[in-house]
């Protein structure tokens, strides 16, 4: 299974321009979807709250998008194709998001590649503090202002708390460092133990030799079987 995701992320990434594909379903994607763009290095049960929590706030379909590529990181850890394995069993333990990939590392790229795969869908992308901030900073952009003011004429985003930041720390940040956008943002709040959930955590765990319990069932039996995060070079 995994070689011919691999094969289908190679293609993807290899697309001249932004694009998406859709990997649980052969059907396109339509109507209001609400897509979280991460690495899932593994996928948690946190990311999986917080799509079923701003899809609600959006009345929107949750999607979980996986990128080929990435603004600060390099691919460490599981291999693409098998984070994508994992969302996919996620699926089996009761969670129905829609799993994408995408070629594109910028939240105004991600958009726009699902615009160009899925004509009929509206996507609203998911966030939490930390790429909210990223969102928010001008090394990633030419012009910052004359890319993200047609952007949010068209689109919101849903920004949750993360970790030790309440949710009033957000919206504090939001109007200190994004005013001209803030009402283009719709917070929504996750219970403190999600909040606290990373999978910087879990890649912990699996490499001391703890199955850990803060990812899916199916996920942990996939990791039970591949030591993905096996401590060395791969941990980061």
């Amino acid at each position: 299974m995994t070689d011919s995701l691999a094969a289908a992320l190679s293609a993807l990434d290899a697309a001249p321009r932004p694009y998406a594909r859709r990997f649980d379903s052969p059907e396109p994607l339509a109507g209001p979807v609400a897509f979280l763009p991460s690495a899932f290095n593994p996928p948690t049960l946190a990311h999986l709250r917080l799509l079923h929590r701003a899809a609600e706030a959006a009345s929107a379909h949750p999607a979980a998008l996986l990128t080929t590529r990435n603004v600060d990181k390099d691919v460490t850890g599981a291999p693409l194709a098998a984070r994508l394995e994992m969302l996919l069993a996620a699926r089996r333990d009761g969670h129905e998001v829609a799993v994408l990939a995408a070629n594109a590392a910028r939240i105004i790229d991600q958009v726009a590649a699902l615009e160009t795969a899925f004509p009929a869908a509206d996507p609203t992308p998911v966030v939490g503090f930390d790429t909210l901030v990223r969102l928010f900073d001008p090394r990633y952009y030419t012009h910052m202002a004359a890319e993200l003011d047609p952007f949010f004429e068209r689109r919101r985003i849903i920004a949750a708390n993360r970790g030790p930041h309440a949710l009033e720390a957000v919206a504090e940040w939001l109007h200190a460092n994004a005013r001209d956008y803030a009402d283009r943002v719709i917070l929504v709040e996750l219970d403190p133990q999600s909040a606290a959930i990373s999978s910087t955590r879990a890649r912990e765990l699996a490499a001391a030799g703890v199955l850990p319990d803060v990812v899916p069932p199916s996920v942990r039996a996939i990791l039970a079987q591949r030591r993905y995060y096996a401590p060395g070079p791969g941990l980061t």
